[in-house]
């Protein structure tokens, strides 16, 4: 029998891990549009705000991290809670990348709003009611995970995407 190449192994296929962060305050959650950066992958869609690890970053570092950049809100450890964990099998198959995806969700402070800026270099940021969200243009994916970060419930999900579409998907609550 000859063995598989495993493509993560040979360099192949590169597997990028990455958070996406979903803050509160009350009954709303702040979305970014991607509306502000040419060429951008994400173009017209609404998300939550998140990015990529930085090398030898935890989750929880690099959502304390990219919340700051992308917001200018500085946070603390203890506001970050653990939501679920996203796996998007080749999402960009042109960079031949999956994507690894720990959501967080957190809870922001009154004072905490001022912070929060209007925009940054990839898109207008916007306070959303929660009951509003799934109305946005959104990845067709999100319509299937966001529902458990509205209602707190921890959950793992893998969405295969061909051609920008949704082909797949399995997502489903985790019990503890």
């Amino acid at each position: 029998m000859i063995p598989l190449k495993n493509l993560y192994e040979s360099g192949e296929q590169k597997m990028i891990p990455a958070v996406l962060l979903y803050a509160f305050h009350e009954d709303k959650v702040l979305m970014i549009h991607r509306n502000l950066m040419a060429n951008d992958f994400h173009e017209g869609k609404w998300n939550g705000l998140g990015g990529k690890h930085e090398a030898g970053e935890s989750a929880l570092e690099c959502a304390i991290r990219e919340f700051k950049e992308e917001s200018g809100c500085s946070t603390s450890n203890d506001q970050w809670k653990w939501t679920g964990h996203l796996h998007f099998p080749n999402f960009k198959p042109h960079k031949n990348e999956d994507w690894s995806v720990t959501v967080f969700r957190c809870e922001l402070r009154k004072e905490q709003l001022a912070e929060v800026m209007e925009k940054n270099k990839e898109g207008t940021l916007q306070w959303i009611p929660s009951s509003e969200v799934l109305k946005l243009s959104l990845w067709p994916g999100d319509r299937h995970f966001i529902p458990h970060v509205l209602n707190k419930t921890a959950f793992n999900g893998t969405f295969y995407y061909l051609n920008g579409e949704l082909n797949r998907f399995i997502c489903n609550p985790i019990f503890g």
